[in-house]
């Protein structure tokens, strides 16, 4: 599964620069264009990285950054910013950042600061998480449902991570496609045969549906 990256920058240019770079090197994308999108989405999807301009208009970087870490989000975050000046770095990695651009940078550098932090573990990352009826053993990449083993894929594992990670949140189709890092010709009628899939083995293994339909929206955990 290819790691899942957003991007926040008001300047349209060099967001698109850097999420043309990104996915260039293989990651999946999501860029926004203000600090209230940027949450928004970090609310809805698990992010493998976030990399927030630190002067947007309205919500800047620095409160998006402050928000997440306080919500405890364990996503990596990275801050670019045009000033170089140590004491915004260090206001900035205390306020939770895990690293720090100034601009202008280096594609190369960029590219090679996000890999390192994509292979960090999360900073507040627990090895379980759960929700309702379903645990998940995010090392072992094993899914439980009522204390009885499920077996799963890496993609049946994707689906229920990011429905557990987001109780009572509903997803659409193609919101899981994009976080499943699914290919650009994937459809969403291949995320419903995936979900109807993931329910069976589900039903199989615990006698119970944990995922349900809502109707014009997508898919959510059962309360």
């Amino acid at each position: 599964m290819s790691n899942l990256v957003l991007v926040a920058d008001d300047d349209e240019l060099l967001r698109a620069h850097i999420a043309a770079a990104l996915r260039a090197a293989g990651f999946v994308v999501v860029d926004v264009a203000d600090g209230a999108d940027a949450l928004r989405q970090a609310r809805a999807l698990r992010f493998d990285l976030i990399v927030l301009d630190r002067a947007m208009a309205g919500v800047d970087g620095m409160t998006v950054l402050r928000t997440l870490r306080e919500e405890s989000c364990d996503s990596p975050i990275m801050f670019l910013t045009a000033s170089g000046q140590t004491s915004d770095k260090v206001r900035g990695l205390e306020a939770g950042a895990d690293d720090y651009l100034a601009k202008p940078f280096d594609d190369a550098e960029l590219l090679a600061r996000v890999r390192a932090l994509v292979r960090r573990p999360a900073r507040l990352a627990t090895h379980e998480i759960s929700a309702g009826e379903v645990r998940l053993d995010l090392d072992a990449r094993r899914a439980f449902v009522a204390d009885i083993e499920a077996p799963v894929t890496a993609q049946d594992f994707a689906i229920l991570e990011t429905l557990v990670r987001n109780p009572g949140r509903a997803f659409t189709r193609d919101a899981l496609l994009l976080r499943l890092g699914a290919a650009e010709d994937t459809s969403p009628a291949a995320i419903e045969h995936a979900v109807s899939r993931l329910r069976k083995k589900i039903a199989d293994a615990a006698g119970m549906d944990v995922i349900e339909t809502v109707r014009g929206l997508g898919y959510r955990l059962r309360g």
